[in-house]
């Protein structure tokens, strides 16, 4: 396919991770853990679209809601020729409704680990916005990076949507929070969508779903590592695990072992033990107090929030202080 006029993709070359590497020492440590940037591989990331859609999972809903609902006032953030950045792009699907509605977006800058999904998006995006330059950086969003080729008349708005804010240790939400302040000046600013704190039974259903679509998701990767090593581990020998730890205020996941094996892993045997847990994900649920807070110690206030009706979700609108 050709390249649009318009449209220049950048690979900055982000370190990749070793999947076997960092399962081996993950699987080695105690307890275990798997690291969730592994859940997506092509199947883990159409059972993750499976998720979005059901009853019990909100976060996307709600999301997507409060951007159709408050349009108007977040086309007004920004100026002419501006610049829409954002982090983990993905598919885009979201920012469609904000490319759709606010004209004075000149330049639309997705950022995303994955090379062949940021193209093939970016290139979908191009065909649907042939007035629109886009800059697709793949890079890893969560270092520190500049981006090149950037001409604006506007300003910056920042985006990173889906609650992914969550998944991060705290620590490292403050280092990212600081990146992102680093690269703004006075005129710009970012949204950012963070799942609020609720009544525990919403959160572990959103995670627990009836048809066992999220415990697929988990599942997988028992697939990935048979796919990778060569092994045979059978995912009937694990069970999805989700509950919301209220003292960290997170949901964690987890693989539980439900019965005593081992495995060759490149050499190395790993040994499961019943009624051991894997740990293979955290999100992590903010009171709006809790992450203004973290927002304030990255040198960025809060100009801004819109949530649903409910109160489930947020978009924090902030600004550098």
């Amino acid at each position: 396919m050709e390249v649009p006029e318009k449209l220049r993709i950048v690979d900055m070359k982000p370190k990749i991770a070793h999947f076997r590497e960092e399962i081996i020492q993950g699987l080695s440590r105690t307890p275990k853990q798997i690291s969730p940037k592994f859940f997506y591989d092509r199947t883990g990331s159409e059972l993750f679209d499976r998720i979005t859609t059901l009853e019990e999972y909100y976060p996307t809903r709600k999301e997507r809601m409060i951007i159709r609902d408050n349009i108007g006032e977040i086309c007004s953030l920004f100026q002419k020729g501006s610049a829409l950045v954002e982090y983990g792009s993905g598919g885009s699907v979201k920012t469609m409704e904000i490319l759709d509605h606010c004209h004075g977006i000149s330049t639309y800058v997705p950022l995303d680990i994955s090379a062949s999904q940021l193209e093939e998006t970016a290139k979908k995006l191009s065909g649907k916005y042939p007035h629109l330059n886009i800059l697709a950086l793949c890079v890893d969003y969560t270092t520190r990076f500049e981006i090149p080729f950037l001409q604006l008349t506007g300003n910056i708005i920042a985006l990173f949507l889906g609650s992914t804010i969550g998944n991060f240790e705290p620590e490292d939400a403050s280092a990212f929070l600081w990146n992102v302040m680093d690269m703004l000046g006075p005129d710009d600013g970012v949204i950012i969508g963070v799942d609020l704190k609720k009544d525990p039974s919403i959160l572990e259903a959103a995670y627990n779903d009836s048809q066992g679509v999220t415990a697929m998701f988990n599942l997988n990767l028992i697939n990935r590592i048979n796919s990778e090593f060569g092994t045979s581990l059978q995912t009937s020998g694990f069970s999805h695990v989700a509950f919301y730890n209220r003292k960290m205020g997170r949901i964690e996941m987890h693989l539980e072992v439900l019965q005593d094996m081992e495995v060759v892993l490149d050499g190395k045997t790993i040994k499961f033990n019943r009624g051991e847990l894997i740990h293979t994900e955290n999100s992590y649920k903010y009171d709006p107090e809790e992450f203004e807070e973290i927002a304030n110690r990255n040198h960025l206030s809060l100009e801004k929030l819109w949530k649903d009706p409910d109160g489930y979700f947020g978009l924090f609108f902030l600004r550098r202080i």
